[in-house]
Formats: structure tokens, sequence, C-alpha cells
């Protein structure tokens, strides 16, 4: 039987707003201490102060808590790269770079963690939609500022983005001490800057 992912009802009074919230930030903590494996959604409704009937009402499995909580730290992630991108090519690469890396190792390797959880549960189709947003980003970003044509921007946005990722997750994994070295960060910039060059097919 498939794991249920999408939430049984959004939230839309204040208070429900403040319930969804607390669930969330208790399922973030616990996934930082003792870690993602050891909680169950008992764990996280206590930690939050609802009772474990309130967090069903949004929540109908731990994999649909989980990838809620992917999902707004990524869109959080992609708000920042949105950012970089919409001020154009002056100084993209530190700006974008500075996005790339925000909040150090040890969040990209809990949103890691989170990803992984979600790829088990058979959850690919929840994540899906977020990789093809950032892959929207470059591609607009190309579009406008580089004067690119829409088919290969598309296209190239979406291997420039899928290669970033891929290659800050396994900075993450392999040397995490290079998120607080600021001549990764300079060197990510120059590569940055690269991918993203002006000239066109």
């Amino acid at each position: 039987m498939p794991v249920k992912l999408t939430p049984r009802k959004a939230p839309h009074q204040p208070r429900a707003k403040v319930t969804v919230e607390a669930i969330l930030i208790a399922a973030e903590r616990l996934s930082r201490q003792p870690g993602l494996d050891a909680w169950t959604t008992n764990h996280v409704a206590e930690l939050a102060g609802v009772s474990i009937g309130s967090l069903y009402q949004y929540f109908p499995s731990k994999p649909s808590l989980v990838a809620a909580l992917y999902a707004q730290r990524y869109t959080a992630r992609l708000a920042a790269l949105a950012d970089a991108l919409v001020e154009g090519p002056s100084r993209l690469g530190d700006r974008a770079a500075a996005a790339l890396l925000a909040g150090g190792a040890a969040e990209h390797a809990l949103d890691l963690q989170l990803r992984a959880h979600l790829e088990a549960a058979g959850a690919q189709r929840k994540l899906r939609p977020l990789d093809d947003q950032s892959a929207q980003l470059i591609a607009q970003f190309l579009i406008a500022h580089q004067r690119w044509p829409e088919a290969p921007a598309r296209r190239i946005g979406a291997v420039l983005a899928r290669a970033l990722a891929s290659a800050i997750d396994a900075v993450a994994i392999e040397h995490p001490a290079w998120f607080a070295d600021p001549a990764f960060h300079r060197e990510l910039a120059v590569m940055i800057e690269a991918m993203l060059a002006p000239a066109r097919p």
C-alpha cells in the first residue's frame, strides 16, 4: 500500500497555521537530535504541544511530514537563489555561491537526510517539482539576462541546476569544512560565473 504523502488539509485559519508551524519546527528539531530515524509522529506531537490527532489532521504519515519539512527548507533556499539571480550578471557568482552555501554543511547534511528518507519512502514525485523549480530559475536567468532562446535555456537550466545541486551535496558529505572556507566560496563563485557566461548556442 503506497505511503500517504499529501497533507489531509491545508491550514487556513491563523490558529491552524500556528499548529502546523509548531509541528514542522518540532520535526526539524528532532531530525537534528536525536536524528531523523529516531523520531515518530508521537514524538513530534509531544514536542510541538499538540495532540497526535491534531498532527494527523494535517500529516497522515511520517513521510508526509518529512516531505512538508523538506519542501519548506528547499523553498527557502530557492528564494535565496532567486534573489541572487534576479539582480543580473553583476557579481552573480558571489551572490549565488552565498545562497547555495547558506547555513553551512550541517544544514545541507540535514537536507540530504530528509531527501534520502523521502526517496526510501518512494516519494520521488514530491521531489521532482522542487528540483524543477531550481532549473526554471536558471533558465529564466539565461533568457532574461543572457538572451538565450527559451528551448536551450530550459535544457541547460535543467542540467546546470542538477550539476550544482550534486556538487554541493558531495561537498557537504565529503568536505564539510569547505563550507566555512572563503577560498571555496570564491572558487564556487568563479565556477558559477563560468557556467552562466553570456555565450549563446
